[in-house]
């Protein structure tokens, strides 16, 4: 499903890709999402819209560190899962290990379904599967393993003591989380573990996998096509169809909360979690439909952009594929070709619906991490402006994680992004796939700047504009705040920042003829308070967009703008905004100003004997701060899972039991904060420094203030001077 050039080339996903195939009378919408960090928006939009998930673990490598940060995003949304351990035709793949993992570290309860049968030679690896349910033996043809047998478990086969084991062991776990099956358990299979049928074992596996107390486990070996049927087979039996999933929960007029219930014939209620760019259709907008359907022809109400939006064509995608469709129905994802103003995580109803329009339906915005990121893009030529902009609204509008802007010193083109690959995912796709001639130049850390002391100014703002007179007076009081801050829920918390409005007026003041009089004019704004407000707001955002020191955005200030003087006809929304805008940013300059930079949490798994020198680096040259030492493996006993009264089935291993792997060990996981600017190319310095074996992850925790001299390195490198 991987369709992108940069995507083969590097042999990983980057955009999520959506098929729609049938699969024993039931159909099937798969979304293939990226697990690289720097993709981590793919991931996120793609959860938002999910009824159930097969999470992939490579059987050699184990729960890896992206794969908790997957993980956790799934919980989020409460998404049932199953999991799949792959690659066990490799050699150095361990099932059993990879299970344990799974409670170790994604702290979920595993359910072994399958015991993989290795090949005893060592060279295929996995050649069929035990099936602890139906206690069948699976097993494929040689040449693309289309071909299934299933055949019954006896005595005289290889597996069938540690299958007898395996499914007792899945028995007793059901019998923990699932009542239902304990009544099985004893009316009908007369507490005998293998009489209980298999159809009760299912039943109870997709109890326990919806109520999320569970995740079943399966294996194979996708690149050879071996276990991708019984997983298909899991999809069907264990995870659930939308009329199982909980009703979409929306706002209503910003405040109240509603539940859209899944209904064909109900009124049109579709959430758009994907905007991709085709050279020759446009803009493709995926859509779940959580009520309703959508036709062809339709006239949508964008309740997000506040625009109408007309579908030009229906598409159901297969990768890169399409195919033309009449309509998409409640519970579906499908494609609409020809709305110009929809983006990632707008709510789309029908023309029609005045209430849904007037109330302001919105289904749950899907969230955006901010980027950290950013370099100078310029256009090859004059001629290649046009070309480069045009690309570049394209790739926004398909990547909301990724965000343009123009540095207004220097007048550059500035693109920010999640980390140096997203970076250099978005060149080689101007370059290869918008064919746009341009250079990108030093990858660059997106800083944040703050205040260090109080102040408090009196601004005003008296211009003329358009020969209208334009004028406003405010004051405004800047405080810096720290993490512990505990706001008494009077502030708008925006990137970090408190801020309040104390305009003089009560708040059962009539609100849309509400008037502002001042002792110099005689005449009344008419404004009403909701648009103050809303002008003081805008004001204070502008403000804080834009430091003193290298213009980056400010975070961790208290704001607060009070005695609001008006004059009459001569003050405008306008007017207020800017003034309170020029306020925040003349007491930005006299609040002793200084930069903060991004901190990362890092996890650096590495061999205990690299453990000295990973530590000397990241806390030496990269300036961090070492936090924790723990072991990654399954032998550890010390981790706080471990220590509950749970026994974990999960078959032997052959690879660890293997005398030539006798000096097999766990891997230790570094936990550090770093800054992100000294993370800038580690991922070769640990290649270096481990021989290849190390990896590492890392996720913006906030941002932390430098020192001076590192303040003024920074400074003059940006500046130039």
């Amino acid at each position: 499903m991987d369709y992108l050039k940069a995507e083969r080339e590097r042999g990983i996903t980057i955009n999520s890709a959506a098929i729609t195939f049938g699969w024993k009378g039931n159909r099937i919408n798969l979304i293939d999402t990226p697990g690289h960090v720097d993709f981590t928006i793919e991931v996120e939009r793609a959860v938002r819209v999910l009824d159930g998930a097969v999470t992939i673990l490579d059987g050699v490598a184990g729960v890896e560190a992206q794969t908790e940060t997957v993980w956790r995003q799934s919980e989020r949304y409460g998404i049932p899962r199953i999991a799949f351990v792959n690659k066990l035709d490799r050699t150095g793949a361990a099932y059993g290990r990879t299970i344990k993992e799974i409670w170790k570290k994604l702290r979920a309860r595993p359910l072994a379904l399958q015991i993989p049968l290795m090949d005893p030679t060592g060279g295929k690896g996995i050649i069929g599967v035990a099936d602890l349910v139906t206690m069948e033996m699976i097993e494929w043809d040689d040449l693309d393993g289309s071909t299934m047998q299933r055949t019954p478990l006896d005595e005289s086969a290889e597996l069938y003591q540690e299958a007898v084991r395996g499914r007792m062991a899945l028995v007793e776990t059901l019998a923990e989380l699932d009542d239902g099956i304990v009544e099985v358990f004893f009316d009908e299979a007369d507490g005998d573990h293998m009489l209980v049928s298999a159809d009760a074992l299912k039943e109870s596996l997709r109890r326990v996998t919806l109520a999320n107390k569970a995740v079943p486990v399966l294996c194979g070996a996708a690149f050879k096509n071996l276990g991708v049927q019984p997983v298909l087979d899991a999809v069907v039996d264990y995870l659930p169809s939308p009329a199982e999933r909980p009703a979409a929960l929306a706002t209503i007029d910003g405040t109240k909360h509603a539940l859209i219930p899944l209904e064909e014939d109900g009124k049109l209620c579709a959430l758009a979690f994907k905007v991709t760019h085709d050279p020759r259709a446009g803009p493709l907008v995926y859509v779940k439909v959580y009520s309703g359907k959508i036709n062809k022809r339709m006239t949508l109400y964008n309740t997000t952009m506040d625009c109408k939006e007309r579908v030009n064509k229906l598409l159901q995608m297969y990768a890169r594929e399409a195919e033309d469709i009449p309509s998409i129905t409640a519970g579906n994802i499908g494609v609409i070709v020809g709305l110009k103003n929809t983006r990632t995580g707008d709510t789309l109803v029908q023309s029609n619906d005045t209430g849904a329009i007037k109330s302001n339906l919105q289904l749950g915005n899907i969230d955006i991490p901010s980027p950290a990121f950013f370099a100078a893009i310029e256009p090859a030529s004059v001629s290649e402006e046009k070309a480069v902009d045009e690309a570049l609204r394209n790739l926004t509008r398909e990547d909301p994680s990724l965000k343009v802007w123009t540095d207004e010193d220097s007048g550059q083109t500035l693109i920010s992004g999640m980390g140096e690959l997203h970076l250099e995912i978005v060149k080689d796709r101007l370059i290869n796939d918008f064919k746009c001639k341009a250079e990108v130049g030093k990858m660059r850390i997106s800083y944040r700047e703050t205040c260090q002391s109080e102040t408090a100014v009196s601004a005003s703002y008296d211009r003329e504009v358009m020969g209208k007179r334009s004028k406003a007076k405010c004051q405004v009081e800047l405080v810096p705040v720290d993490e512990e801050y505990r706001d008494d829920g009077s502030s708008i918390v925006d990137s970090g920042n408190y801020l309040q409005m104390d305009l003089g007026y009560s708040e059962d003041q009539k609100d849309q003829h509400h008037q502002h009089q001042t002792s110099s004019s005689s005449d009344s704004l008419q404004l009403s308070k909701e648009d103050v407000r809303r002008a003081v707001h805008t004001g204070l955002l502008s403000g804080l967009a834009r430091g003193a020191i290298l213009g980056f955005p400010l975070t961790k200030l208290k704001v607060k703008v009070h005695d609001l003087e008006t004059f009459g006809q001569d003050t405008s929304i306008g007017s207020i905004s800017a003034c309170v805008a020029i306020g925040v940013q003349e007491a930005i300059k006299q609040a002793s100003p200084c930069l903060l930079e991004p901190m990362m949490e890092v996890h650096t798994e590495v061999n205990e004997s690299d453990i000295g020198s990973v530590v000397g680096d990241l806390s030496g040259t990269r300036r961090g701060h070492v936090i924790g030492l723990e072991s990654s493996g399954s032998d550890d006993t010390n981790n706080s899972a471990y220590q509950q009264d749970v026994e974990v089935y999960a078959p032997r291993d052959s690879l660890l039991a293997n005398s030539e792997v006798g000096e097999y060990k766990t891997k230790q996981v570094v936990k550090a904060h770093v800054p992100l600017s000294s993370m800038l190319g580690y991922s070769n310095a640990l290649r270096s420094l481990t021989g290849g074996s190390g990896s590492f992850s890392m996720r913006v925790i906030g941002y932390g203030q430098m020192s001076k001299d590192r303040e003024r390195g920074v400074v003059e490198d940006m500046r130039g001077y």
